[in-house]
């Protein structure tokens, strides 16, 4: 526009009466134009708004992307949602749509209260519905009347809401809190001493001008905390894939041990022909068995489960195992009361089942059971009495059982990884099943479990007896 050009426009908005005479078309023209140039003007003014809200967008899409890769951070989609409402609400203010301000001022105070409660790691059991029932009530409000409820009280509840959590996280605050808790603290400031009603009892700025056009502090604000929460989040990430990663090491050491200790070799027993499958349904399992010769000639084994999981279940299963090889051999019961005194003060709160059974060159079996599942003998169960598990008191005795194998009989230690084996639809595997496979080879017994639907370690180990005469006649 050239001078002269800009120069007759301002005479004409100036004195109307010089661009036109009464009565003349021209006259509604140029207050046309006068209205044109006080909303550019307008626009002009609040183009800081505009500025805001472009910038506050991407950092709201990026916190819920963030979300929605790590749904264990709730924070970052209630700040995703906070922001991408405050995003709104400038947007609509550089418009100038009063309504729509208004819906989107209480959905960003509803979305102020639950950022906060995720941010500082506040649970929101008891007292979120009320809150959400509120600034609903103002949402409606708005919608229908076209009033928010900050427009009905004097001053802004989320702000005082956001002060209370902020004073409840004092007591107790930890790292990532003491990072997040001061921009949270900026956010109350602007929110709430800002506030027109609060404005009269305080002499506060409210913006400032660069550049020719004027920047309020509150949406330089959200800007300000949106990024320090990205980069709070992010380092929150960072730490949280390092202990993942922490964590998988020492479960692979856990498994590698497991490995050695379970996958060692087992022994050549002229009399019995051993399988033995075992299967942890994670990283590392509870479950347990252990062939051993013993120095009488014969053959201890024996199975067992831990409760749990992971490593401590892990750990639990090495000592085990460790005691048994190194127990000076006794009968099956004082092996079990003895691991049971050990275990006592070792695992508090949890418990092992384990089943015992000392087999002679000759076929005679002495057992001793913990609470585990009794073997499948010839595709029955053993009608075997049992005692309780390990671990619970030291104050338990365990009855020992006797019975003789004859030459061809086979028997089925299982885990309750293949009884428990459970489909898509919810339906077990069941005792009836595993008692129709149990004479099966114990890859068989443990493939077809695994097929049916895994949930557990599966440990299967199966024996044929055959005497030691038999193989020389």
């Amino acid at each position: 526009m050239g001078p002269a050009v800009f120069l007759a426009l301002f005479c004409m908005l100036a004195c109307p009466s010089a661009g036109a005479q009464p009565g003349s078309t021209a006259s509604p023209d140029v207050y046309r134009l006068q209205r044109q140039i006080t909303t550019l003007t307008a626009r002009i003014d609040s183009t800081g708004y505009l500025i805001t809200a472009a910038l506050l967008l991407p950092i709201a899409i990026a916190c819920l992307v963030l979300w929605w890769n790590a749904r264990r951070f709730p924070a970052f989609g209630s700040v995703g949602l906070y922001l991408g409402a405050v995003s709104c609400v400038f947007f609509v203010d550089y418009l100038g749509s009063r309504p729509w301000d208004g819906f989107f001022t209480s959905l960003s105070s509803l979305f102020l209260v639950e950022m906060t409660a995720d941010a500082l790691r506040l649970s929101k059991r008891r007292w979120i519905i009320p809150v959400r029932i509120i600034c609903l009530a103002g949402l409606a409000l708005n919608w229908n009347h076209g009033l928010g409820w900050y427009q009905l009280v004097p001053i802004d509840l989320s702000a005082f809401a956001v002060l209370v959590l902020m004073l409840v996280r004092l007591s107790r605050p930890v790292r990532q809190v003491r990072l997040i808790l001061p921009a949270i603290a900026v956010i109350w400031f602007f929110r709430l001493p800002l506030d027109p009603h609060i404005r009269t009892f305080v002499t506060l700025p409210y913006s400032f001008t660069v550049a020719g056009l004027r920047w309020y502090f509150g949406p330089i604000t959200m800007v300000l905390f949106g990024a320090v929460a990205i980069a709070i989040f992010a380092l929150e990430l960072i730490e949280d894939q390092r202990e993942k990663e922490r964590l998988a090491a020492e479960l692979e050491a856990g498994r590698a041990m497991q490995q050695v200790l379970l996958g060692a070799e087992i022994p050549i027993i002229p009399s019995l022909r051993i399988e033995s499958v075992y299967q942890p349904a994670g990283e590392v399992g509870g479950d347990f068995f252990l062939v051993l010769p013993a120095p009488n000639g014969g053959t201890l084994i024996a199975v067992g489960d831990v409760s749990g999981k992971g490593l401590r279940a892990a750990m639990t299963v090495s000592t085990i195992l460790g005691a048994l090889r190194v127990l000076p051999f006794a009968p099956p019961a004082e092996l079990l009361r003895a691991l049971n005194r050990m275990l006592v003060e070792r695992i508090a709160g949890d418990f092992v089942t384990c089943f015992l059974a000392h087999i002679a060159v000759n076929g005679q079996v002495i057992t001793a059971n913990a609470g585990h599942l009794a073997p499948y003998r010839n595709g029955e169960e053993l009608p075997l009495e049992s005692g309780l598990p390990l671990g619970v008191t030291t104050d338990i005795d365990y009855p020992e059982v006797t019975f003789v194998l004859a030459p061809g009989d086979t028997l089925a230690f299982l885990s309750d990884g293949v009884v428990e084996a459970q489909a898509p639809s919810g339906e077990l595997f069941g005792f009836d099943r595993t008692r129709q496979i149990s004479s099966q080879s114990a890859e068989q017994i443990a493939a077809v479990a695994q097929a049916f639907g895994q949930r557990d370690d599966i440990t299967v180990l199966t024996l044929t007896f055959s005497p030691v005469e038999a193989l020389h006649a």
